[in-house]
């Protein structure tokens, strides 16, 4: 490949880098505002998953700028050297200065990074205390009072109505799943069954809907009020009764 088409592939790049992120940055303000990521979507794809994807704008952008940084580094080193020094560089300079830009580059991001991880600090009072994930989540659900006789009808059935129907029901099955069908929660496939029915404890539904399960796509937004964990946790205990009849789309 020819430099003069080099730096065209490379200007493109960065340009449509750029665009994604502006028109990123524009869904995450606008069309799916903070607190919107369980109950919003666009183009089947969640805040958190636009998020991703402006977040890997950046960085492929950061990357394609260092990248035309470097071919065009002699153009650069000289105008500078010749505004700052006006003599003639030494052998070997471009490449010294070079290297120093570089291990500065490193050492301010590095510093960035550490500063900002060690500078996180958890809030007394969440925000959005019902979609935290973690410890937050965990003690909603602990301070939650467990209610005495759980109804399918009245207090289940709700519940999936609400906040799992939409990505788990009969138009969208997320991860080949569905929330208004009981097989699915016990039938036994390649993960163990969502629900031991007759013990919580011991079914993963509980870990997944009270944040203890971290490793999973979009963790943080099956977490459910503690309210809601008990309900489950109850239903469950009592034998996890299914109605037959079906559970409507939420609108």
């Amino acid at each position: 490949m020819n430099r003069s088409l080099l730096n065209l592939t490379v200007d493109l790049l960065a340009a449509v880098s750029l665009l994604v992120m502006v028109a990123t940055g524009y869904i995450l303000r606008f069309p799916l505002p903070p607190t919107t990521n369980r109950t919003h979507e666009l183009w089947a794809l969640s805040r958190h998953e636009w998020g991703t994807i402006h977040s890997w704008a950046s960085v492929i952008l950061l990357v394609v700028l260092g990248i035309h940084v470097a071919l065009h580094w002699d153009w650069l080193f000289a105008t500078i050297h010749h505004r700052l020094v006006k003599t003639k560089a030494a052998p070997g300079a471009r490449v010294r200065a070079a290297i120093l830009t570089l291990a500065a580059l490193i050492t301010l991001g590095g510093l960035f990074a550490w500063v900002t991880q060690s500078s996180v600090r958890e809030r007394e009072i969440p925000l959005h205390p019902l979609v935290e994930a973690g410890p937050p989540a965990r003690l909603a659900v602990d301070a939650a009072p467990r209610p005495q006789v759980v109804d399918f009808q009245r207090d289940v059935r709700p519940i999936f109505q609400t906040s799992c129907i939409g990505c788990h029901g009969p138009e969208r099955q997320r991860a080949n799943f569905r929330v208004d069908r009981r097989e699915d929660f016990i039938a036994s496939g390649a993960d163990e069954p969502l629900i031991e029915p007759g013990h919580s404890g011991k079914s993963r539904l509980i870990a997944i809907v009270s944040g203890e399960v971290k490793g999973m796509k979009s963790a943080e937004d099956h977490v459910l009020p503690g309210r809601d964990v008990e309900i489950l946790k109850a239903w469950i205990d009592a034998g996890a009764e299914w109605s037959q009849e079906p559970i409507p789309q939420q609108k």
